[in-house]
């Protein structure tokens, strides 16, 4: 009842967030986000942290966690009646909202690093296709939530060859759960917050998810008996996005504080990162984990598998509805040529 009441008054509070603010008054946002405080979050905590330094208080940005403002699937929704003014977006969550997004979530894309990763999925959100598509949500990209390549961890018999995937039920979105469909896994779309719960009760047999700090996150490695390591699937992205009406009612002083924090936050996040290895890999070996270790020639063959046959038949089926699936692919591409690691 409060996620509707929240909705049913957006409109009000719309109204109010589009008269622009003055530098000295006081700003309050409201980010939703699911899940819990993890390595993800800490571009936002720092954004939320400096907004309110730089402003003496005057710039306030709360950050809601475990979808207490809206459910994953639902954020565009509310931001489109300004119930919030943002929110961590896992775009495969509701796929056909923006579904030329999905692009960014094929599999066995060239882009090996979080670096190379928030170089391309920022300059991708500049492209005009996909900023129309996020405008008819009230949505803009503000930044990219960093996501380190996916691994699968499961439960029982491990998948210790190709063949081993199977008939196995998998939790994989997107181009991912594709890859998986293209090796004979049976994939299912469940929100993070939901991934414990269905792995513990059987409902699948592995979840893919950014390696290593979700597992952890999600506690994961608690209910499994095994991980893979070097299988790189992918990702599948996330944005921090912003109501476009609280946006342009929001000080220009204001505005610039959190461009200006930017580059600060993408460096923290990928630091979180490495102290998230830090500390998993431990708990994976108290665990007694299986390491599922994937060979580079099994990680040839799986992009012989499933990496170009997905993406063509997403630009197809893309394509069929209207959208610029080649462009979309061939942008996605070029920038991922453009910014390859020099050393």
């Amino acid at each position: 009842m409060r996620r509707v009441s929240l909705l049913s008054m957006a409109v009000g509070f719309g109204l109010l967030a589009a008269i622009p603010a003055e530098a000295n008054d006081k700003v309050t946002w409201n980010i939703a986000v699911y899940g819990p405080p993890r390595s993800v979050s800490v571009h936002m905590e720092y954004l939320s942290k400096i907004a309110k330094e730089k402003t003496g208080g005057n710039f306030v940005i709360n950050l809601k966690y475990n979808e207490q403002l809206s459910d994953a699937k639902d954020v565009l929704d509310g931001l489109k009646v300004d119930a919030f003014q943002g929110a961590l977006l896992a775009y495969s969550y509701a796929p056909a909202k923006t579904p030329i997004q999905s692009v960014l979530d094929m599999p066995f894309l060239p882009i090996p690093g979080l670096v190379e990763q928030e170089k391309v999925h920022d300059a991708f959100q500049a492209w005009k296709p996909a900023q129309d598509e996020l405008a008819k949500w009230n949505a803009m990209h503000f930044m990219v939530a960093l996501l380190p390549q996916y691994e699968f961890m499961g439960t029982g018999k491990p998948p210790r060859n190709l063949e081993d995937w199977k008939g196995m039920r998998v939790r994989a979105l997107g181009g991912l759960g594709d890859a998986m469909k293209a090796l004979g896994a049976v994939p299912t779309s469940v929100s993070a917050p939901e991934v414990y719960t269905a792995l513990e009760r059987g409902t699948f047999q592995a979840a893919s998810f950014p390696f290593t700090y979700s597992f952890t996150a999600y506690k994961l490695h608690e209910v499994s008996k095994w991980y893979t390591l070097g299988m790189q699937l992918g990702v599948v992205h996330n944005s921090l996005v912003f109501s476009q009406t609280a946006w342009k009612a929001l000080p220009a002083e204001y505005r610039k504080i959190l461009e200006d924090a930017k580059p600060e936050a993408y460096r923290l996040q990928r630091e979180a990162y490495d102290e998230a290895d830090k500390k998993s890999f431990p708990l994976f070996e108290k665990r007694k984990l299986e390491v599922i270790k994937v060979t580079p020639e099994m990680r040839a063959k799986l992009i012989q598998t499933a990496a170009q046959p997905v993406w063509d038949h997403w630009v197809a089926e893309a394509e069929k509805k209207g959208l610029p699936g080649k462009e979309a692919l061939e942008l996605t591409l070029s920038l991922a040529k453009k910014h390859q690691p020099t050393n």
